[in-house]
């Protein structure tokens, strides 16, 4: 894709967060360079589509420095200070470049009471407010680190860079996108917020959003796998009670319910209850693992991993006029 076609960045090497910034950019078609410590092995990981070159912070500053100037966008990996500490002031950079624009992807932001402090993924989660809301009712455990990591940081940052990009076009300068991981993931988790003293998705012992809702939970089946029903409507719980031959008036009694569907799930393979859920309209579907997502139905049919590569395409996918018409013409 080439939407972002001449816009030049340059990628600090840095954990996940920045690299997964760098890589949304280059994957819809700007010119994303990673400059390497000379002192490390090249790690290929989210350089796909990317430039890579190798420099000393030190003794090639001056070097990296006029990448720098010479680029649109410059992605900073490091806590708040180090920048300023290697010699690249971003004060300093947009004086010498004003339409330099500077995401800096960090925990807690370049200001505020935690800005010196360490984390990682779970402990942003944990400071947005939202990790009690989607763990489970009684266990707060940490989803993987795609939360705040590569949604509230490198995507975040990747939104805040392409705002900057347009505003840039009516005011001629750029500026410092400040990405707080924790923010992010607070402002991810708005519907929460909005929603946080509703009694039927948080508060009751069965609400919704709990993990403990029969009809909005995952089930292990015989083979140690899981199915996931999200069946919060009517007219999807009861066709997934018909199907599991359960009393629909038990939807009143969640304890009983939940107890009958872990019963009947536990009955059968996930791949046979995928069969039988195949073609009924009931929001009941497999858990899949990193292994054999590649190779689903739904994946296949979207071409979302090409030749069952590992890394996702991106995404979203933009269609112009003709894309669409030839869209139209396969279905």
């Amino acid at each position: 894709m080439d939407h972002l076609k001449g816009i030049k960045v340059i990628e600090l090497e840095g954990l996940a967060p920045v690299p997964f910034c760098g890589q949304i950019l280059a994957d819809f078609g700007a010119d994303v360079t990673v400059v390497k410590k000379k002192t490390k092995n090249v790690e290929t990981k989210f350089c796909r589509n990317k430039k890579v070159n190798s420099l000393d912070y030190k003794s090639d500053l001056h070097q990296l420095t006029r990448l720098i100037l010479d680029s649109d966008v410059l992605l900073d990996p490091f806590k708040p200070g180090v920048l300023e500490a290697i010699g690249l002031d971003p004060i300093q950079l947009l004086q010498l470049n004003p339409r330099l624009i500077v995401a800096r992807i960090t925990g807690y932001g370049q200001t505020g009471a935690m800005v010196q402090k360490g984390g990682h993924d779970i402990n942003y989660v944990a400071m947005s407010g939202v990790l009690p809301l989607i763990s489970g009712q009684n266990n707060p455990w940490p989803p993987a680190n795609v939360l705040a990591d590569f949604a509230g940081g490198g995507l975040t940052g990747a939104f805040g860079i392409l705002a900057a990009v347009v505003k840039r076009h009516s005011t001629g300068t750029g500026g410092v996108v400040d990405v707080s991981m924790t923010e992010g993931v607070s402002y991810l988790g708005s519907m929460l917020f909005e929603y946080k003293g509703n009694e039927v998705m948080w508060k009751k012992e069965a609400g919704l959003f709990t993990g403990s809702c029969p009809i909005y939970r995952t089930y292990k089946t015989k083979d140690d796998k899981f199915m996931a029903v999200g069946a919060l409507e009517p007219k999807f719980h009861q066709a997934v009670f018909k199907v599991l031959s359960v009393d629909p008036a038990l939807v009143g009694a969640p304890e009983e319910l939940t107890k009958q569907m872990e019963t009947k799930f536990a009955s059968k393979s996930r791949d046979e209850w995928v069969k039988v859920f195949k073609d009924l309209d009931a929001c009941v579907t497999p858990v899949l693992d990193l292994e054999e997502v590649a190779t689903s139905e739904l994946h296949k049919s979207r071409n979302n991993f090409k030749n069952n590569e590992s890394m996702a395409q991106p995404a979203p996918r933009i269609h112009s006029l003709e894309d669409l018409k030839k869209l139209n013409a396969k279905l």
